[in-house]
């Protein structure tokens, strides 16, 4: 007696485990290196490089650049050197795939322009907007407004209003407590490093009339289109000068308002937008003494979605494979594929329409790493499967024929025959020395199954499955012997009996003398647990051909 243990490691394409995610990278920070992390399980283990704006990064020693496993780490970065996309490219034996792309920005506040800033002088009693015109940046900045001095900064307050979107002040009607200096506050805020600047100061000065009413006129609009992605939180401004201060109502036109409104006066936010969200909005402002209104649209737009991916597949070299993928989103995304990390056209038995990949005839180099490629102006995401194209010689090491076959006379037997073959092989079956060919008592089936049928002692005998492709041959044997069939002689049959008495049903069976016989009961076809039952069910004979 001996015993054999075999241990292997399937080896596997890489897939992405950790991938590089958008950077913004403060100027002037005292952290002195960028990190992209990029990491994937292979077997075997996955080799890793980069590429910048499409370009090979290479990795020379004195680089700023450095392999550290598979993350990329920038030395000392520099804007006009590092500012770019990145993507990370991993590769093993089986195959290459690429990350999706991560953009490097680097975030920069400059300060406001030295030039004096020219005075103004209003009416009081009438609106007036100060421009706060902030310095370059990168990403959006927040804005208050000074008073005078720090930190004397103004409340938003219904009469004045400071656009988020363009740092403007508004004051909707203008009293003798505004006289005064004013600054455009305006921060930026990149992870935890927060930087300020603020504006020269503009003089405004009031001429003492009676303030008279007038009705309002807005004057800080939100566009007339407004772009938004599902899920986001979409914000509107709307704000008048008007005397009295007028009051801003909102509502849309195409529909109810929603309970993911929140904020009101000059803002409105939606939370987590919608389809639904989408449609013409209506600011109001009024006062006693009119209103005026103003409209524009909510157009809400998506990032692409899996609606359905690749997944790892196994095929036989020479056979057909049709694989798909589909994504929602709007702009409705575009879809190309990559195999190996390069991109994938139709070209002899390969056809590539949208979302479908066809292979006519799969060939042993068609093996290696698939993606799927779906992308709009919003975003792009990746599907990886791995197609490994098998071609075996038969071998029935897995499957061989069932050693003994046991089968009732004038009965039925199926022998299946199901060696691990690639391509699918080709399927003969032999009584002996006799080729078996399809007769009204013998059937092979197109998966290589052997049925006999109203079987008989003269189909004793072994029986061989011959299976045969390009790669080989191989066969298994099996040795078919006939047995009386087992018939019951004496059935149950059906009873009254009173709640508490006994009762016994009778069961007798006849069967092959070289078979062992078992009986089981059922009850409402589940089956009867005797040892369970607590004596309720009893077993009232032991002779082997009755089961009472």
């Amino acid at each position: 007696v001996w015993c054999q243990a075999q241990s292997s490691t399937r080896n596997y394409g890489p897939v992405f485990e950790e991938q590089p995610v958008h950077t913004l990278f403060p100027e002037g920070s005292e952290e002195e290196k960028v990190t992209m992390a990029c990491r994937a399980r292979a077997s075997p283990p996955a080799t890793y490089r980069w590429k910048m704006n499409g370009t090979e990064i290479k990795m020379e020693p004195d680089s700023r650049y450095r392999l550290v496993a598979g993350d990329l780490v920038i030395s000392n970065p520099v804007k006009a050197k590092d500012a770019g996309s990145y993507q990370c490219v991993a590769s093993n034996s089986r195959g290459t795939v690429v990350s999706r792309e991560a953009s490097l920005r680097f975030g920069f506040l400059q300060e406001f322009s030295a030039e004096e800033r020219d005075p103004v002088k209003i009416t009081e009693g009438w609106g007036v907007m100060f421009a706060c015109s902030p310095p370059p940046h990168y990403p959006g900045l927040s804005y208050r407004w000074l008073l005078n001095e720090f930190p004397n900064f103004i409340p938003a307050d219904g009469r004045r209003f400071v656009s988020q979107t363009t740092g403007n002040l508004y004051i909707a009607k203008t009293e003798a407590s505004d006289l005064g200096n004013y600054s455009c506050f305006a921060t930026s805020h990149i992870d935890f490093i927060t930087k300020s600047v603020f504006s020269k100061f503009s003089r405004l000065s009031l001429a003492a009339e009676d303030a008279r009413q007038y009705a309002p006129s807005i004057k800080a609009r939100f566009p007339a289109d407004t772009y938004a992605l599902a899920g986001q939180m979409v914000t509107l401004e709307c704000f008048a000068f008007g005397n009295p201060v007028p009051r801003i109502k909102w509502r849309k036109l195409d529909g109810s308002q929603s309970s993911k409104w929140i904020g009101s006066e000059p803002l409105l936010q939606i939370q987590e937008v919608g389809f639904e969200d989408e449609g013409t909005y209506e600011c109001e402002a009024e006062n006693i003494k009119g209103r005026d209104t103003y409209q524009g649209r909510i157009i809400i737009q998506a990032q692409p979605e899996w609606l359905e991916v690749i997944t790892d597949t196994e095929a036989d070299i020479g056979s057909a494979l049709r694989w798909s993928c589909a994504a929602a989103g709007k702009p409705r995304p575009s879809v190309r594929w990559l195999r190996d990390g390069q991109p994938l056209s139709s070209q002899n038995r390969i056809e590539v329409s949208g979302g479908e990949l066809r292979f006519s005839k799969l060939v042993l180099e068609d093996s290696g790493m698939y993606q799927c490629v779906a992308e709009n102006k919003h975003g792009t995401v990746y599907a990886s499967a791995e197609l490994t194209v098998q071609a075996l010689a038969p071998d029935f090491r897995l499957n061989p024929v069932k050693r003994l076959i046991p089968a009732a006379r004038s009965g039925k037997v199926i022998i299946p025959c199901q060696p691990r073959a690639a391509p699918k092989a080709t399927v003969l079956w032999t009584k002996g020395t006799e080729l078996l060919t399809n007769n009204s008592r013998v059937t092979i089936t197109t998966d290589g199954t052997l049925i006999l049928q109203n079987i008989s002692k003269s189909d004793e005998g072994k029986y061989t499955c011959f299976a045969e492709n390009f790669m080989g041959k191989a066969n298994s044997t099996g040795i078919l012997s006939v047995r009386d069939a087992t018939k019951i002689t004496l059935a149950p049959s059906s009873a009254d009996i009173n709640v508490g008495e006994n009762l016994t049903l009778q069961c007798h069976a006849s069967h092959d003398p070289t078979m062992d016989l078992t009986f089981t009961w059922s009850l409402d076809d589940f089956p009867i647990d005797f040892d369970k039952s607590e004596g309720h069910y009893q077993r009232a004979s032991l002779v082997s051909t009755k089961g009472n």
